[in-house]
């Protein structure tokens, strides 16, 4: 089994663009919008909104546009991705801003960042 994508929420399309493309250095894969009917059929709410498709070869994460957030973070949901180089990802990411936990654990640390819009990514 292998997934196919994740989806996400972002309140704009520059977030979205400086995070996925600008960081994690994803290509925009697809441009769409989720109609108000198809929103119900799927979702089980009236949202309206057009998302993204951003991807390379080993990942696709789908993000809704939208300003209708829940009302905090659900606390434990993430993506936990992988990166080639772990020390120069998070300083990139301390280069433009992004928020990053760092929780030692042993002689290593667990670390986490979190996109322009309360998404949260887990780093090996």
């Amino acid at each position: 089994m292998r997934i196919h994508h994740a989806a996400l929420i972002s309140s704009s399309e520059t977030n979205a663009e400086q995070f996925y493309e600008g960081i994690l250095q994803l290509k925009r894969l697809k441009t769409s919008f989720l109609s108000r009917d198809l929103a119900r059929e799927l979702f089980d709410t009236d949202l309206e909104c057009p998302f993204i498709l951003y991807g390379n070869e080993d990942c696709a994460i789908e993000v809704f546009v939208t300003d209708r957030f829940p009302d905090g973070p659900v606390p434990i949901t993430h993506l936990c991705l992988q990166v080639e180089d772990k020390a120069s990802f998070l300083q990139a990411c301390e280069t433009h801003g992004v928020p990053i936990i760092r929780v030692p654990r042993g002689e290593s640390q667990i670390c986490f960042v979190q996109d322009f819009d309360g998404n949260r990514f887990e780093i090996k």
